[in-house]
């Protein structure tokens, strides 16, 4: 018997779609559209290190997150300079085999980052890996390399965080950084790129790519910078574009009842808040040369996001880094928007069904189950959407465990689970109120989606993958 999960590593949700199956072949977890809810299994309410853990085993540093295929487990870490992909034994959590790459440097990321954050993609022959610091890995079930393919380091500060998908022949992955933003189709056998379309526009992001599938019609799914696009999966033309989205995107897209859903908050999102380029020469620029270092920046919105409009990280803002940023800061909306499927072009006026501006996750993405949208914002803040209108059945009410989220809720026989940094799982009722059921303390921080096979759930803290079962 075969599973196929894919979750969410520190920033984005990452789906492993084999294409030519149907749904419904494997019981599923995260299967096609992107609903992270196992259809066919249960998982326990009250666990932790001594209560229902099956087994516990010891990882290196990292926040992917548990890609699971029939026996195995598959995941990334780093481990003294040295980036490492580790199979494990689903029934006693012990290594079967683990392989490493040394790369020229390790991007520092950001405070929360690792150097593994992506998460897997498997096809169940082969093992697809994503490191910022080196590029894309595949290696076989018993852990021979069959192809490496390098990569440049992503220009963003926070490191990368999306995660390659499988859609047919192309291993997809979705590089949005602050100069050179681009999505890139390889071949899954070879590693031997297959089409790269250029993401003009697009600034830094980190969700991961979603397969829409509506019928026979098959739609890559890519947000980013204040829009989210659908691409042809076999040639990457672009098919639509929906605007309204916040300058910086961190969760993933999900679909359910015939409509797409996406989520997506920044601080600051639709506040006019940048002052002319003019006044903060006058201000700063002291040896005039019509550019600012971070010291002549001016206290305020050109020194707090300093990094960010520095676009080519040379030290310097000129006149085009910064009128470029500006424009896409006052720009920027939070909303959580409902899409119908179909149209061309821009048909942000024509195909949002719905939208919402409250209860907006920063980076865990949506879970639809049963006719319903959940989100889960930093502080512990959930809200629930009847999914086909967008009318609010409670919105923003606290599941008790503060701090931030980075890990997606997912779901299995009627309950929800999320994981805090913190390291709390708070199990709730899927339904139309808000009742939790447990809160449980794994005492690590818990920056990955669990993932849910058997009647189990795997969760990987910050040093361990915990396998929980009554």
């Amino acid at each position: 018997m075969r599973f196929l999960i894919w979750s969410i590593g520190l920033w984005l949700v990452a789906p492993t779609l084999l294409g030519g199956e149907q749904p419904g072949h494997w019981p599923q977890f995260r299967g096609p559209n992107g609903s992270g809810v196992a259809l066919h299994s249960d998982m326990p309410v009250v666990f932790g290190p001594k209560t229902n853990a099956i087994w516990r085993t010891d990882l290196p540093l990292g926040h992917s997150s548990p890609c699971v295929w029939d026996q195995k487990i598959f995941l990334t870490g780093i481990d003294d300079g040295k980036l490492e992909t580790l199979c494990l034994d689903r029934a006693d959590g012990k290594i079967v085999w683990r392989r490493s790459v040394a790369p020229e440097r390790i991007d520092p990321g950001s405070r929360n980052g690792s150097a593994a954050n992506s998460t897997p993609a498997t096809d169940g022959q082969r093992v697809y890996v994503y490191f910022g610091s080196f590029g894309l890995l595949c290696y076989d079930f018993a852990g021979n390399e069959l192809w490496r393919k390098p990569l440049p380091i992503p220009i963003t500060q926070h490191g990368a965080s999306t995660s390659p998908i499988l859609v047919d022949d192309f291993l997809i992955l979705a590089c949005d950084q602050d100069i050179g933003a681009y999505l890139l189709a390889v071949n899954r056998r070879t590693g031997e790129t297959s089409w790269r379309v250029e993401r003009a526009g697009f600034r830094r992001g980190f969700s991961t790519p979603m397969l829409w599938q509506e019928g026979d019609r098959k739609q890559l799914i890519v947000v980013g910078t204040l829009r989210v696009v659908a691409y042809q999966p076999k040639n990457g033309a672009e098919l639509w574009r929906v605007l309204g989205l916040p300058n910086e995107m961190c969760s993933t897209p999900v679909a359910g009842g015939g409509l797409l859903f996406v989520a997506g908050w920044t601080h600051g999102s639709g506040v006019s808040r940048m002052p002319l380029f003019e006044s903060l020469l006058e201000a700063g620029d002291q040896n005039m040369d019509a550019k600012l270092t971070r010291a002549e920046a001016p206290a305020g919105p050109a020194r707090q996001h300093f990094l960010y409009i520095d676009a080519d990280k040379d030290g310097f803002i000129d006149r085009g880094e910064y009128d470029a940023l500006a424009e896409i800061f006052n720009k920027s909306q939070n909303a959580l928007l409902a899409i119908r499927p179909g149209g061309q072009g821009d048909v942000t006026a024509t195909h949002v069904a719905w939208k919402q501006t409250r209860g907006l996750p920063y980076v865990p993405s949506p879970l639809y189950y049963r006719d319903r949208l959940y989100l889960v914002k930093n502080g512990g803040i959930a809200s629930c959407f009847n999914a086909s209108n967008g009318a609010a059945l409670y919105q923003e009410e606290r599941l008790g465990a503060l701090g931030d989220y980075y890990s997606s809720p997912v779901a299995a026989n009627g309950k929800i689970c999320v994981g805090s940094q913190q390291g709390v799982i708070v199990v709730f009722t899927a339904g139309d109120t808000l009742n939790v059921l447990a809160r449980n303390d794994l005492g690590e921080s818990i920056m990955a989606t669990p993932a849910i096979v058997d009647n189990k759930l795997y969760v990987r803290t910050e040093r361990h993958l915990y396998a929980f079962g009554e």
